[in-house]
This record gives C-alpha cells, sequence and structure tokens, in this order.
C-alpha cells in the first residue's frame, strides 16, 4: 500500500475529476442534497453553511428557496464548478476554497450547517464534526448525509465487486476510517460535537444505470480515491474499467439502488 494519504483527501485529487464529477452529481448525489434540504425545513432568509459543498446541490437548493447560504470546499476545482452554479441563483461570493476541520468563520455564524456525503471523509472527521457545531447559533441544525453501505454507492459498488474480482488477493479497503454509517454511529459523532440528535433519516434512490461506455470512461471518478487505483498501471485500469463494465450488463433496467442516512441535530439553546 502507497504510505502517503490517500487521494480521498487530496484536493488535486477532486480538482481532476471536477468537471466529470459535476455532470454526475445530479444524477445521484444531487437528489439526497434535495432531500437533506426538504427534511430541514428551514425558513427563507436562514443562514446556512455547506460544508464540502462539491459541485454544490445542497448550495443551489438552498439559495433558489432564499436562504442566505455559502459553500466550502478544500478542492479549488469543485469550488469554481459551485461558485458558477450558485451566481445564477444569488450574486455575490457563494463559494469559497476552505479546509472544513477549521473553518474560517466566527462561532454562532450559521442557523444551518449541512454536509452532504462530505464530513465523513475527512481525514478528522471529529474535527468536521466541531467545526459545524462551532460556527452554529444556539438553536442552530447540524444536517449530515453518509452512505449506509459501507462500500458507498452507486458505482462505487460495483467498483469495488470489479476489483475483488480482478485482485482476489488484495483487500479492497474501504474509502474512509469511520463511516458513520448507523444511526447509533451517526448519533454518537454528533453527541461528541456537543449536539443533540433529534432523527435519523433514511433516503433510497436509484442511480440510473448508465451504458458500458460510462464504467470505460469514468473509473476514476467512482474509484480513483482507492489506493489500489494507485497501485495500478494504465494496462491494469483498463482491465478494471473493463470488468466493471461487464458487472454493469447484469444491472436491473432501474439501476442501483442506494441509501443514505440524512442525521439531524440541534445545538443547545
Amino acid at each position: 500500500m502507497p504510505s502517503k494519504a490517500p487521494a480521498i483527501h487530496d484536493p488535486a485529487h477532486w480538482d481532476s475529476v471536477s468537471t466529470n464529477y459535476a455532470a454526475e452529481a445530479d444524477r445521484m448525489t444531487g437528489r439526497y442534497a434535495q432531500a437533506a434540504w426538504e427534511l430541514a425545513a428551514l425558513p427563507p432568509g436562514a443562514r446556512v453553511l455547506d460544508v464540502a459543498t462539491g459541485a454544490g446541490a445542497l448550495l443551489v437548493s438552498a439559495l433558489r428557496d432564499g436562504a442566505d447560504a455559502v459553500g466550502i470546499d478544500f478542492s479549488p476545482g469543485m469550488v469554481e464548478i459551485a461558485q458558477a452554479r450558485a451566481a445564477e441563483i444569488s450574486p455575490g461570493r457563494r463559494a469559497l476554497v476552505m479546509d472544513g476541520q477549521q473553518l474560517d468563520f466566527p462561532a454562532e455564524s450559521f442557523d444551518a450547517a449541512f454536509s452532504i456525503f462530505g464530513v465523513f471523509m475527512f481525514p478528522d472527521a471529529a474535527a468536521g464534526f466541531a467545526e459545524m457545531a462551532r460556527v452554529l447559533c444556539p438553536d442552530g441544525l447540524a444536517v449530515v448525509a453518509v452512505w449506509e453501505n459501507a462500500g458507498g454507492a452507486g458505482p462505487a459498488q460495483l467498483f469495488a465487486q470489479a476489483a475483488q474480482r480482478l485482485f482476489p488477493d488484495q483487500p479492497v479497503p474501504l474509502p474512509m476510517a469511520r463511516l458513520f454509517n448507523s444511526p447509533e454511529l451517526l448519533d454518537a459523532a454528533f453527541v461528541e460535537a456537543c449536539l443533540r440528535p433529534e432523527a435519523v433519516h433514511r433516503v433510497t434512490y436509484t442511480w440510473p444505470a448508465p451504458p458500458a461506455d460510462w464504467f470505460r470512461e469514468h473509473a476514476k471518478l467512482a474509484y480513483g480515491w482507492s489506493p489500489v487505483w494507485k497501485m495500478l498501471d494504465d494496462a491494469q485500469r483498463t482491465a478494471f474499467a473493463e470488468e466493471a463494465a461487464a458487472l454493469a450488463a447484469d444491472l436491473p433496467p432501474e439501476g442501483i439502488s442506494s441509501t443514505a442516512l440524512v442525521g439531524i441535530a440541534r445545538k443547545a439553546k
């Protein structure tokens, strides 16, 4: 295994896949972001922070509903895309390059802080939860979405199967050390950050099954974070993508069902 930090913790990795990620984001994660936004039921004008905004799916939902929202991400490429999307709805700088483990905002700055498939991937996820809590006003909401399946969702599950078939002697690592992928684990993370858990909602959508070419062209997007990927040469990566494409041929017409846990917690008054 390589000793350097995994790609999932490297802004350059996310910069390199940002365009393709944005093209796919609303097909999959965008629906979960919209569901999380609706579950929070915030009033118009609420001050909202989106931590690890990615292509800005939650940020866009918030702005469209009249929130005073800003998104942050450690990837400049993602921030550029999120800002361009936000600018179509609201003027001003709405997306910023920032480390979610050390937010550059004063305490008690926001009515709600969201992280949609973001904070749980941080090298120090506890610091991410704590920072969300710090910037919340008293009685503010923290809303965090995580994948229930430890292997991720949608295409990530298929690429994990492909890796297991091609490299049966090589363990396929999970994407993050702390998954928070049960209501109990998610609630415990909130409590550790001095937030009061209120609810964990299961939200399930089906990732539409694309043509086989998608798996050939987007292997890095779906699995480039993995140490296994970094060990492969170009020929092996091609074989890996072909194996995933072959597996995709057996998918049901509706695609891959994926469940997210959307946890909601509140800061004490």
